[in-house]
């Protein structure tokens, strides 16, 4: 046990070395999903379910009204920009293949328990936060009407990079990138089978993902593709045998990851023909996979499905167009 809190402290201690501003993430992605909230908010199907209609979407958050909480997990993958070179922004040498998803995290679990305006009919707001973010993992909590019934929704947010640099996160980190690899892993695939709905929003590694570590790289010091991910597939690998495996089959697994559907839906609907699902049809940007993900989380908490559901997450063209649901009614 002293061993254990000794290497909680020294984790802890070491993200206060950590940057979470590059490409300014720490800052837009809060007022990215400030401002996607606010296009749902204005949107003509900015609408609370139909009281006499909400038996439509009861197979879907079943488990949960039963249960009594909608227990959610959101895993930021190891969400490397590796471009086979270092990077350079606002004047700084990030390195090469820098992490970015350190300020996605601090963005949502800031909007997220930021209180909620009474005129919006938003529900990304006014969660209560409890854990260390500086360990990479924080418990969000909010009690809401789930079709008619009071449920309390439990999100276990994760974030996977010890720090933005993919150097030290082999070297001077690697105990801690270790340890935050295993917690991101734990808590996402030990999602699949238990919790209501599993967030993924990382990398697809061509095939390969999800993956929670830092990137393999070629001898050209680009994502080793071919050489390693398309051949080993060791993250959609160990979410296939959790599918088989586990009694719970109606659960919700969402990729907010290039091409999720192109590479990971045949292989799901073989493990389970029922999985619903919500998957990325081309090659999506980081900004948009954290749109998506936001506006499904609003469809979800608002017990939407079908395609209300679709209409309440899926804002503008590019996200129309970049994604959608299987199965989910």
């Amino acid at each position: 046990m002293k061993y254990i809190l000794a290497s909680l402290f020294l984790f802890s201690t070491a993200y206060a070395g950590v940057n979470d501003d590059i490409y300014a993430y720490n800052y837009w992605g809060r007022e990215i999903i400030k401002d996607y909230a606010a296009e749902i908010y204005a949107s003509p199907f900015n609408v609370l379910p139909d009281a006499s209609d909400t038996n439509k979407c009861m197979p879907v958050y079943n488990n949960a009204i039963k249960n009594g909480v909608m227990d959610i997990r959101y895993a930021l993958g190891y969400f490397d920009d590796s471009q086979g070179i270092d990077i350079i922004w606002n004047g700084k040498n990030w390195g090469l293949s820098p992490s970015i998803e350190i300020g996605m995290f601090n963005s949502i679990r800031g909007k997220l328990s930021e209180p909620c305006k009474k005129r919006e009919q938003l529900n990304l707001c006014g969660f209560t936060e409890s854990g260390d973010p500086s360990l990479g993992k924080v418990l969000l909590q909010k009690r809401i009407t789930l079709l008619k019934n009071s449920v309390l929704v439990k999100i276990e947010l994760t974030q996977a990079s010890a720090s933005e640099s993919f150097v030290a996160n082999q070297s001077s980190l690697k105990e801690r990138q270790a340890f935050l690899t295993a917690q991101s892993e734990e808590s996402y695939f030990g999602g699949i089978g238990k919790a209501d709905i599993v967030i993924y929003n990382g990398h697809s590694r061509n095939g390969g993902g999800p993956d929670f570590n830092p990137p393999v790289l070629n001898k050209d010091l680009h994502v080793d593709y071919s050489g390693y991910y398309q051949k080993k597939r060791i993250g959609i690998s160990r979410v296939l045998k959790l599918i088989k495996a586990s009694d719970k089959k109606d659960g919700i697994l969402t990729f907010f990851s290039c091409y999720s559907k192109k590479h990971f839906y045949n292989d799901i609907m073989l493990a389970n023909p029922k999985q619903k699902l919500v998957l990325s049809a081309d090659t999506i940007n980081y900004f948009d996979s954290l749109k998506a993900s936001m506006g499904y989380l609003e469809g979800f908490l608002r017990g939407a499905c079908g395609q209300d559901l679709a209409d309440i997450a899926k804002q503008g063209e590019h996200i129309k167009s970049g994604f959608l649901g299987s199965q989910i009614q």
